[in-house]
């Protein structure tokens, strides 16, 4: 198995040049690799979420109907939707938040290599004085992404796919992806600030971690187009799958439809 990373220091020094002067930044070939063993946790739309649900089950976690006395009250607060209690494991509890996550009976295909598996709810306390004490932060959809690691902590997220315009043979060097840059960017592309973070090939698989650099400033949040970037390989794909490696466990990448 070969691993290329990017190292912090490294990567500082090309996001500074690339978008400095606005050009396309290449697959890195700066030596590092990543973090051996382990994420120590997995994300959930920013949310931690502990390891053991990939190492075991989601099921293996307390459940909602679980939750303390006093943190009972967050399942009936503002916004919160009406849930099933034992259908949702536990990932945060503290006298500030609970957090909420389930698995989905089928992965979302939202396009854009954006494919969600879970359901998340975080939800807040507001204070004891507070009417209602307990007030929906966040709703949403994700898939399970690694967490804050030396090599991907300074880029935002990013859904990928192939691009079927360049489909890869057994012979081909290269992969052409699809990156779609999952922040608000005013419905601009994400040219010049797309960042291989992570590229490992083995016998088999071709697992890729990709980010995109933030853009500084305000912007709005309409849907952003997708923006092509090519990943030079060690050798020849051959019969080996590539993958997307941001996300737990890594998923089979296929043309953006």
């Amino acid at each position: 198995m070969r691993t290329r990373g990017l190292v912090a220091a490294a990567a500082t020094a090309a996001l500074a040049a690339g978008c400095g002067a606005g050009g396309e930044l290449s697959s890195p070939r700066v030596t590092g690799g990543p973090a051996e063993g382990p994420a120590e946790e997995l994300t959930c739309n920013g949310e931690p979420i502990p390891y053991d649900v990939v190492e075991s089950s989601i099921e293996d976690l307390p459940a909602a109907e679980d939750l303390g006395v006093e943190n009972r009250a967050a399942l009936d607060g503002a916004e919160v939707p009406p849930i099933d209690p034992s259908e949702w494991a536990i990932v945060t509890e503290s006298p500030e938040r609970v957090a909420l996550l389930r698995e989905l009976d089928v992965p979302e295909d939202l396009g854009g290599g954006d494919v969600p598996t879970h359901e998340l709810l975080a939800i807040d306390h507001a204070g004891e004085a507070a009417d209602p004490e307990w007030v929906l932060r966040s709703a949403g959809t994700c898939a399970l992404s690694l967490g804050p690691r030396e090599l991907i902590e300074s880029f935002g997220a990013a859904g990928i796919a192939l691009d079927p315009d360049h489909p890869a043979g057994a012979a081909a060097t290269e992969i052409h992806l699809l990156v779609t840059e999952r922040a608000c960017n005013s419905g601009e592309d994400a040219e010049g600030r797309v960042v291989l973070a992570e590229l490992t090939e083995s016998s088999d698989v071709v697992d890729l971690v990709v980010g995109v650099a933030p853009r500084g400033g305000n912007h709005t949040c309409p849907s952003n187009p997708a923006t092509p970037f090519v990943v030079e390989l060690d050798a020849p794909l051959g019969d080996r799958v590539v993958r997307d490696g941001a996300v737990v466990p890594p998923r089979e990448l296929v043309p953006a439809g």
